[in-house]
């Protein structure tokens, strides 16, 4: 709690500093309806919908044409067997319904799995399909089940919760269910993830990772990223809070050029260097706004965006997997909504416990009781206490050890529970020098901006042997990661980073902006260690 309270001050000073990350709304806002019957046969698909708020949009011409611009019908579940299926409907089968000369609906008719569409502007919705082109699966209950109608750049969003009937592998009927509050994000389009193997833009392979080595005899090596080759293992990232602006609530427009500018200075930060040993898979997600920290809906509003998360995870399994072991990384938000995706999908199935190399879930809310290594937030995945241990945690908060954690910033919230503290740099405990730093020259985020780009020319600047952690206990007995300036004799290198900038200040986060960065010469062989260990 006292985390949450230390984020709702320093969103004080990120107010009056930040700039706007795209606002918190869409640039296109669907249409909820409700549900009234959905049928998924072996063979056959029927979705029905009876809402006075059904309507055309713009109308004939406009964006939301379907004659014009086509249009297409989803069908998702993340339950039963999982699926995700998405059938385009060209313009070509499209035509207006007319009523004395005014458009009052849309018909579509096709050869396709969705046959045939009819939209009657504030009466209903009914979609008809069959045959073997149909992706939904019966193994399993699918309750609930969303469905996306897409108009052109129109979208009208039903879902259906509580099964009437379901047999397996024949049919599963559902009826009366209430108009949902948001539509799913399409994790089918390439929009909807930073990096993902096979799109056309992947982020952690499109941006350079370039390197200025600066050495105790100030003079600097260049050390090229490392290559896009991945590995035999995948990586799973979710990232930090990225929108600053904006009142409490969700930022929406997972597209907004200025928001997904902002998301790459942690993805490049923390994941995208791991490309050179993993696929990597980072999604977005409607993240809940950093005003939302500390607000009465706080916990409501995150729980919606875990559902982006649990959606991005769970059709990731069905989709692209494929049986292969699993790094799982985050930081800040991204390590709440890992910390319970672990927790639901991980901790409790030991099927899912054995594909899991490690979680890096750094910067966030993991406790442990005081003195143990399992327990806290998961009953069967242990803090990591080895190199070769595997399905285990890497956790910690870091802060400079001339600027300790005041003001209960660092409390675990909870009597009996400790803050879990992992040093990438010894796992076994005690101090040890991190191999080398690596800080990003210029951030997209200008409030994060706390020294000037160096002027190296490349994208990111490390010291190597310049600075050393230790897992410690702060004045209220709760563990964090002490970073230490412990430079050699001799070393003519000044520390780049201002401890004392408002920004790392101890009563807030402390030097939570750079946690990843500090160990990142450590994870990167720790984490290719434990995916060797796998059994």
């Amino acid at each position: 709690m006292r985390r949450i309270l230390a984020a709702c001050s320093i969103g004080v000073v990120l107010a009056a500093t930040a700039a706007s990350a795209g606002g918190t709304a869409g640039s296109a806002d669907p249409a909820f309806i409700a549900g009234e019957k959905l049928v998924l046969a072996k063979r056959g698909l029927l979705v029905l919908s009876r809402d006075h708020s059904i309507d055309l949009g713009g109308g004939k011409g406009s964006a939301g044409d379907p004659v014009v611009h086509g249009g297409s019908v989803r069908v998702l579940s993340i339950d039963g067997d999982v699926f995700d299926t998405t059938y385009d409907l060209p313009s070509a089968g499209w035509r207006y319904l007319e009523k004395k000369g005014a458009v009052v609906g849309y018909v579509y008719r096709g050869k396709g799995a969705v046959r045939h569409v009819l939209l009657r502007a504030g009466k209903l919705l009914r979609i008809a399909g069959g045959g073997s082109g149909l992706g939904h699966t019966l193994g399993g209950n699918p309750d609930p089940v969303r469905v996306v109608v897409t108009l052109g750049a129109r979208r009208l969003c039903t879902a259906f919760e509580g099964t009437s009937k379901f047999k397996e592998g024949k049919r599963f009927i559902s009826s009366a269910s209430d108009a949902p509050t948001r539509c799913p994000l399409p994790y089918g389009d390439d929009s909807s993830w930073l990096c993902r193997p096979g799109l056309a833009l992947d982020q952690c392979l499109a941006n350079s990772l370039d390197t200025t080595v600066v050495h105790p005899n100030l003079t600097t090596t260049f050390e090229a990223g490392p290559p896009g080759t991945g590995g035999d293992y995948d990586c799973f990232y979710v990232y930090p809070t990225v929108d600053l602006s904006g009142g409490p609530g969700l930022h929406e427009d997972v597209t907004d050029p200025t928001y997904v500018s902002h998301t790459l200075d942690p993805l490049l930060a923390q994941a995208a260097r791991f490309r050179g040993q993993c696929r990597i898979f980072a999604p977005h997600y409607r993240q809940i706004t950093f005003a939302t920290f500390g607000n009465a809906d706080a916990a409501s509003f995150q729980d919606l965006a875990y559902r982006d998360v649990l959606d991005a995870w769970r059709l990731y399994l069905e989709y692209h997997n494929a049986g292969r072991n699993v790094v799982i990384m985050a930081h800040s938000q991204g390590t709440f909504m890992t910390n319970r995706l672990i927790r639901e999908e991980i901790d409790q199935f030991p099927e899912a416990r054995a594909k899991l190399i490690a979680a890096l879930l750094i910067g966030g809310d993991v406790t442990v009781p005081q003195g143990t290594a399992v327990g806290g937030n998961f009953q069967n995945v242990p803090l990591c206490t080895s190199d070769t241990q595997v399905g285990c945690v890497i956790a910690f908060r870091s802060y400079a050890q001339s600027h300790p954690p005041t003001n209960g910033s660092n409390d675990s919230g909870t009597p009996g529970l400790d803050t879990a503290c992992t040093n990438p740099a010894a796992l076994t405990s005690g101090p040890a020098p991190l191999s080398s730093a690596y800080f990003p020259t210029h951030l997209n985020q200008a409030l994060f901006q706390i020294v000037p780009d160096p002027g190296f020319g490349t994208a990111f600047a490390s010291y190597p042997d310049f600075y050393s952690a230790e897992c410690v206990k702060d004045s209220t007995g709760h563990s964090y990661l002490e970073i230490r300036v412990t430079p050699a004799v001799g070393d003519l290198r000044p520390n780049p980073i201002p401890f004392d900038h408002v920004v790392l200040s101890p009563g807030l986060l402390g030097t939570h902006i750079l946690d990843w960065s500090w160990p990142m010469g450590d994870l990167l062989p720790l984490v290719a260690t434990k995916a060797a260990s796998m059994p």
